[in-house]
């Protein structure tokens, strides 16, 4: 066989390469257990968080299912945390949560966040910090209150979160 019959082949072996290291590196499907989307580790990165999770009972919505987990302060006057993840179902209103991804923060000014998940917004005020941000079909929202202190322990949770939507 010449060469240039064998260049069709090599180019379709190497995009089936591809295709399957990409679906291999994917997230697994989320199944709402949002307490699994997150290690004991990471969690313990926020002062004064409890690394026990409780998922809480989803929650129907406009468009979406909603699911918590919280994991509470190590003490009454502790941080807690809380992620809501909303899976969407409805395109429309998934479009419409998009449009108002930077509302209902915090106390501060939202502030435009590159690099979690495809559109992110984060806030501090109010005795809480807050990020929210979408992942295809997810919109998730995190909150520690009372405020921890620096908003960038949170944004190390939320990249753990987006990177398994």
């Amino acid at each position: 066989m010449s060469l240039a019959r064998l260049a069709p082949l090599a180019t379709l072996a190497v995009a089936a390469a591809v295709a399957a290291a990409a679906a291999a590196a994917a997230a697994p499907p989320f199944h709402g257990n949002v307490c699994g989307l997150l290690t004991a580790r990471q969690v313990a990165a926020l002062p004064g968080v409890s690394t026990a999770c409780t998922n809480l009972r989803q929650a129907q919505a406009p468009g979406s299912t909603n699911y918590v987990g919280h994991w509470a302060g190590k003490t009454p006057t502790s941080t807690g945390l809380q992620v809501t993840v909303a899976s969407y179902a409805d395109q429309g209103f998934l479009a419409l949560a998009k449009r108002n991804l930077n509302q209902g923060l915090p106390g501060g000014t939202p502030k435009r966040v590159a690099g979690i998940g495809t559109g992110a917004y984060e806030a501090t005020g109010a005795g809480s910090n807050a990020i929210h941000f979408t992942v295809g079909k997810y919109l998730v929202y995190l909150v520690a209150t009372p405020s921890p202190g620096p908003i960038k322990p949170l944004e190390a949770i939320a990249w753990a979160v987006a990177a398994h939507l």
